[in-house]
């Protein structure tokens, strides 16, 4: 997509992934050109939970997956794609960043590959506004905060929680 800029007038071509800054200086905000609708990616583990209509968490993973802004990265696809029998918006991620390969936790388990795909989706991405998951591993990497000060999201903060905590935060 093009769009002018109000200062000079030079055509800028704007990439979904990111905020375009013109030779002149003016920024290209990612919102008012895409949209401000919010993405929650999910992790498998809240997947599982829904198809195996687990007694304390089931439910509420239902719930969530029923919902049409929650979407999936490929690499967490891989993970449970024999078990799905919803549909998702996904998230390719090639290439992981060297500081997202580097996060890790004071603990003996280690976030995976998948886990980190979802944080690297979360920071190519401005519009994926949080992560449902019931893994312990991002709250131990604070990825709320290594997310907020990696992307520009201007007007949210970063949601990290279950699927509880995220129907009572958004319905």
């Amino acid at each position: 997509m093009k769009a002018t800029c109000p200062q000079c007038r030079r055509r800028v071509r704007l990439r979904k992934s990111r905020n375009i800054v013109c030779k002149c200086g003016f920024t290209f905000r990612y919102s008012e050109y895409f949209g401000k609708e919010k993405i929650f990616l999910v992790d498998a583990n809240v997947i599982i939970f829904a198809v195996n209509n687990d007694k304390s968490h089931g439910r509420d993973c239902k719930k969530v997956l029923r919902r049409n802004d929650i979407a999936i990265t490929d690499k967490v696809l891989d993970e449970v794609h024999n078990e799905i029998n919803y549909h998702f918006y996904t998230y390719e991620v090639k290439d992981m960043s060297e500081e997202v390969k580097q996060l890790s936790t004071n603990f003996l388990k280690q976030p995976s590959k998948k886990d980190l795909s979802l944080i690297q989706a979360a920071v190519d991405h401005p519009e994926i506004g949080g992560i449902i998951t019931y893994d312990n591993d991002f709250k131990n990497l604070a990825t709320s905060g290594f997310i907020g000060s990696r992307t520009p999201k201007e007007d949210t903060i970063f949601f990290v929680g279950n699927a509880k905590d995220f129907l009572a935060k958004y319905g």
